[in-house]
């Protein structure tokens, strides 16, 4: 039988999968309050493991907490996501160039099944989907690099990179280019051309920052248009 601590700790571990899934695949949207009520009532826990799942995702960079105890889902910035480009940059490039060398069939199948899947996923403009797979395709990559000390500074920083691929996969336009660079990412390590992997997930990373600064600045010049 499982101790009270034990049990404890398992509904902790409960709670935060559960909220931790909503925000990055951004059911619960950037901004939005978490009401430990409401957690509650949605998944049959008590208050405490809510509150430590909730220090947890704090502590992740997720949400937010106010000195009163409000607690909303963190609302990135534009410079947020300029300086997680700039990590992506340097760090996603590096993780395609090893991929293409060390990946092996297991993981070759996997990320081949991923991207067939993707490509139906966006003929039928299935949005949710398309994130989930997004996020295991740039995933498998960086696994696949089997560079331990690449993928420890992926993992810290994937939860937050999903409040910025969720918002690029907003751009209607962005997502069917977006699905070919994956396509060509994969190809490219399917022959094993480590230099080509590398510049077309460059490439990918750096159009995917492209059309978000143009969407940011879009949003900017109506918001001052509106005020004006």
């Amino acid at each position: 039988m499982k101790s009270k601590i034990e049990q404890s700790k398992t509904l902790q571990h409960h709670v935060y999968d559960y909220l931790h899934e909503k925000i990055v695949s951004g059911i619960i949207l950037p901004g939005q309050r978490i009401v430990e009520e409401k957690v509650s009532q949605e998944t049959g826990v008590s208050r405490s493991p809510i509150r430590e799942a909730i220090r947890r995702l704090n502590s992740d960079g997720l949400v937010s907490v106010s000195p009163r105890g409000g607690v909303r889902v963190y609302r990135p910035t534009f410079s947020d996501f300029k300086y997680l480009y700039e990590c992506r940059l340097g760090l996603e490039p590096t993780a395609a160039h090893y991929a293409a060398i060390r990946m092996n069939e297991k993981q070759r199948d996997h990320l081949k099944n991923v991207v067939e899947e993707m490509n139906v996923v966006v003929e039928k403009k299935n949005l949710e989907k398309l994130k989930n797979l997004s996020t295991q395709f740039h995933f498998l990559i960086v696994e696949a690099s089997e560079n331990p000390y690449l993928m420890k500074m992926m993992v810290q920083l994937n939860s937050l990179m999903s409040f910025y691929r969720n918002e690029v996969m907003n751009i209607p336009m962005r997502i069917e280019d977006g699905a070919k660079e994956h396509e060509a990412v994969w190809q490219a390590i399917q022959l094993k051309d480590e230099k080509a992997a590398e510049e077309l997930m460059r490439a990918h990373i750096q159009h995917d920052y492209q059309f978000y600064s143009a969407m940011y600045s879009e949003i900017k010049r109506t918001n001052i248009k509106s005020f004006s």
